[in-house]
């Protein structure tokens, strides 16, 4: 039985090379990172702890459109998983928030867990990587086009990166482009991007 083996991109010339294939460049990543980190870093004392993943997400995945969108590159829902994708090429590209990226000893992990669309999307499945074939199928969610993500840690560290996903996490993957990795910590902690909001207390006191 085959061994899964990731390719990783890491040295700076692998990471250009691999981009380009795309159509894209290591500062279009990088800013759509750096937009997810100042609005995560944004998020008030008062809002919802999920607030900083919250908007990290929400502004990521605007950050992603604005700098793929063209003639080429469209907005993608498919299986609502807000994403871009360029048919031309038979990419798709989403964001996500995860507590570190550009590590090779420890994966990266979403902030939240991913549904059965995402995990459905992200192929090639165990018959396709054996290289069996066998005949159409009905109700799977796999397009044939497979999904990347921008993945951004809590430090601002960003990879480019197709995982296979199951039971909600990132179990394998088939590539890693590591776009940056750094080291410096969020000023607040991700609690996911679609996690439920937690109560709190808001001390009141009254003024006479």
């Amino acid at each position: 039985m085959s061994v899964f083996t990731t390719q990783v991109q890491e040295t700076e010339r692998e990471v250009d090379s691999r981009l380009a294939d795309f159509g894209l460049n290591r500062g279009q990543i990088i800013a759509v990172a750096d937009a997810a980190r100042t609005w995560a870093s944004d998020a008030s004392p008062l809002m919802p702890l999920n607030a900083p993943g919250t908007l990290a997400y929400i502004f990521g995945v605007q950050a992603l459109r604005e700098q793929l969108i063209g003639i080429e590159w469209k907005v993608d829902r498919t299986q609502n998983i807000e994403s871009v994708v360029n048919r031309e090429l038979g990419l798709r590209i989403g964001y996500q928030n995860v507590d570190r990226a550009c590590d090779r000893v420890f994966l990266p992990m979403p902030r939240s867990a991913k549904g059965t669309a995402a995990e459905g999307m992200s192929g090639p499945t165990l018959f396709d990587y054996q290289g069996l074939s066998i005949g159409p199928l009905t109700g799977v969610l796999n397009d044939g086009i497979p999904t990347y993500y921008v993945m951004v840690g809590e430090d601002g560290s960003v990879e480019l990166s197709h995982p296979v996903i199951r039971d909600g996490l990132f179990k394998e993957f088939h590539e890693r482009i590591f776009v940056r990795g750094i080291g410096e910590e969020w000023p607040e902690e991700l609690d996911g991007d679609t996690g439920p909001i937690v109560d709190f207390d808001i001390p009141v006191s009254l003024k006479y």
